[in-house]
């Protein structure tokens, strides 16, 4: 019946679409500014590395999460517990040392808390995403000491539409026999600016090449399969936004709800386990311009607030007939940021305080705490400064500063605590003619650690384990350096950085010997260590030919890294393998087509009971041709993956034995803009 649909849905594209300019230009990159950075700062002169994914590059990377969609971005990896359950690596860091953000403000989601747990955020519709890698904790926090993804999907209009119109996309994927479908509408009335949106995304298990599993209880080996059995989603997303545009700057709030029940794939999956989100986002934001003052430039004021829920079902027998709810999360924030920004001749910067205020719950006989917490409330409170001075008309210094104060009160037999750490960077970027930049920071963070670290004492299913925290661990603290080399201008661009970060308590998840188990499950401690990070990344982009007519970009990517226990010895675990990408791509006036390889080299720098995962190759390919209806244009594409159908597994997964990465798949599709 799916495959039945799609003509379907690619009709109604078609039918309700009327208007949009023809094919983007390809731009440089000089014109981009960096959203996320505290002075929203031109891409040349940011001194961390970043990435950012729009327009045509954002929708050939779209998958089915944000981790997907950024997992061929250098330094970025994902989670893959599965197709839903995805969270972002940055830099071998993620979890609690991993922002992510939707426009700027806190996802209000617990996928830090475990590995099959979602973020509740379809990419179908997003416009915009930003990763800045390695420490951004002056403006996110300590929780964003390994970097920070923010996902911009214009919910509050930031300009005024020239006119009202719309924006459709439907696809079919055959690996799950998934189907996506959103709009957005949009237009203006005098000053005032409005939009509607709407996704949908059903899929099935996906299917893999040939694999077999191993029991952890028995070391029976089982198989062979060829789908992920319980790997299913179903997601719905609806928003409203509006905005009022000022003399100087615009007011406006969005209001946004996010349903997905999707199945957790493992061990359990006979059991038909599965988790069954809600999630409801308010967010306020203003941005005000002076032109009066002799130092005050702007105020930036950004509220959001969010509301979430999700319950872990499933029978406690396989020849159950009925389903249980062992555990349901909770959690209700609130974050709020105002910027006070200011220049004074060649000095400019930003002075802003920042809150972030939560409470979590988990409700049910199978809490990761044991029953010794049953609630939190957490106070964030900070203050930063952040300023930038143009020494030159080359050379530009940076440096900042961040104080938070960290209050907890809980529920339980837990006593509250108080904590407060501190931040600092300096950096510098220096321009080499109109094309070549080079930048650099040393930086210092502090993380307090998550009351799952600390107070854990109870079975994680999703990690097959037993996690006992430690009340005795210290503030984290992590020395950084880095430089960049980057080319954002001419026909060939690209950024390369090299960085090492040595960690001071680093916390981390240690197995026990194997012999050691609870509940059956074997027992994992959190510990904290010595630890460095290190490593590098590249891209390139050549605008190799320009012929009248097409276009030949050829590209590379590669990225590796290096995570070390400098306590006891050796690696750390789950650390990303080395990767090298290379892809082509021929642009024409209506048609475009290329080719992408990635080859991800085998890992056998194991932690502590890891085992080594094998190298593999993933051929992908693309083609999209530009239609027109009327006024109206379009475009048809086509996206490969996974050509050769390939085994491969994600060395970062817990999960990686039972969920290996989708095999060969094809996605059609349509998206028209009126």
């Amino acid at each position: 019946m799916k495959i039945l649909s799609i003509p379907i849905f690619l009709a109604s594209s078609f039918a309700f679409a009327q208007e949009k300019s023809p094919k983007e230009p390809i731009a440089d990159l000089e014109a981009l500014t960096i959203e996320s950075t505290p002075l929203g700062t031109k891409t040349s002169d940011v001194t961390q590395a970043w990435s950012v994914l729009s327009g045509n590059d954002l929708d050939k990377a779209k998958g089915d999460t944000i981790a997907e969609t950024l997992s061929a971005t250098p330094g970025v990896s994902q989670t893959h517990f599965g197709p839903t359950a995805n969270r972002p690596i940055i830099r071998g860091m993620d979890k609690f040392r991993v922002r992510v953000l939707q426009n700027g403000t806190d996802s209000f989601d617990v996928s830090a808390q475990s590995e099959d747990h979602a973020v509740p955020i379809d990419p179908l519709m997003v416009d915009r995403i930003e990763v800045l890698r390695g420490s951004s904790a002056l403006l996110h926090g300590g929780s964003a000491i390994g970097g920070v993804v923010n996902v911009i999907d214009r919910s509050i209009p930031t300009s005024p539409y020239d006119s009202p119109g719309a924006s459709l996309r439907s696809s079919y994927t055959s690996a799950n026999e998934g189907l996506s479908y959103g709009a957005i509408a949009f237009g203006s009335s005098d000053k005032l600016n409005y939009q509607l949106n709407v996704s949908k995304r059903d899929y099935n298990d996906y299917e893999a090449p040939s694999f077999k599993t191993e029991d952890h209880h028995t070391g029976e080996e089982k198989g062979p399969f060829t789908k992920v059995e319980n790997s299913h989603s179903d997601s719905t997303t609806l928003g409203f936004g509006a905005s009022y545009m000022l003399d100087s700057g615009f007011v406006g709030f969005s209001l946004s709800s996010y349903e997905n029940n999707y199945g957790v794939p493992g061990e359990h999956a006979d059991l038909d386990m599965r988790i069954e989100m809600e999630s409801d986002r308010f967010q306020f934001r203003s941005q005000i311009e002076f032109s009066d003052s002799d130092w005050l430039s702007g105020i930036d004021f950004n509220i959001g607030y969010g509301d979430y829920k999700h319950s872990e079902i499933g029978k406690e027998d396989p020849s159950d007939e009925e389903l249980h709810t062992h555990a349901t999360y909770l959690r209700e924030g609130f974050e709020g940021r105002i910027g006070i920004e200011h220049v004074i001749g060649n000095l400019r910067g930003v002075f802003g305080i920042h809150g972030l205020f939560d409470e979590f719950k988990i409700v049910g006989d199978e809490s990761i705490f044991g029953g010794t917490i049953s609630s939190e409330e957490s106070t964030k409170i900070a203050m930063f400064l952040v300023e930038e001075f143009s020494l030159t008309d080359e050379l530009t210094l940076n440096t900042g500063v961040r104080w938070e104060s960290h209050d907890r009160d809980y529920e339980g037999s837990i006593s509250d605590r108080e904590d407060s750490t501190i931040s600092a960077n300096g950096g510098f970027s220096r321009d080499f003619g109109k094309l070549w930049n080079i930048s650099g920071n040393i930086n210092y963070s502090e993380r307090v650690p998550d009351s799952a670290e600390l107070y854990a004492n109870g079975p994680h299913h999703a990690t097959e384990s037993y996690e006992v925290g430690n009340p005795n661990l210290d503030t984290e603290s992590a020395v950084g350096l880095e430089v960049i080399l980057r080319k954002t201008i001419g026909n060939v661009k690209g950024q390369f950085s090299a960085f090492h970060t040595r960690f001071d308590n680093y916390v981390f998840l240690e197995e026990r010997e194997p012999e050691l188990e609870i509940d059956d499950l074997p027992v994992k401690d959190y510990k904290a260590i010595d630890a460095e990070f290190q490593g590098i990344e590249v891209e390139i982009d050549w605008l190799a030919m320009e012929n009248p007519g097409w276009d030949l970009l050829l590209s590379f990517y590669g990225d590796t890294i290096q995570g070390k226990n400098k306590t006891e010895g050796g690696n750390l675990s789950r650390v990303p393998a080395s990767r090298l990408g290379f892809g082509f791509e021929v642009m024409q006036e209506k048609l475009d087509f290329g080719v992408n390889l990635t080859r991800s080299l085998k890992q056998d720098k194991l932690g502590h009971h890891e085992e080594s995962t094998p190298a593999y190759s993933v051929v992908d390919a693309f083609a999209s041709y530009d239609v027109s209806l009327g006024d109206s244009v379009g475009q048809l594409f086509v996206k490969g993956t996974n050509l050769t159908d390939e085994l491969a597994y994600n060395h970062a997964s817990v999960l990686k034995q039972f969920a290996p990465l989708p095999g060969r798949s094809v996605e059609i599709g349509l998206k028209f803009d009126f």
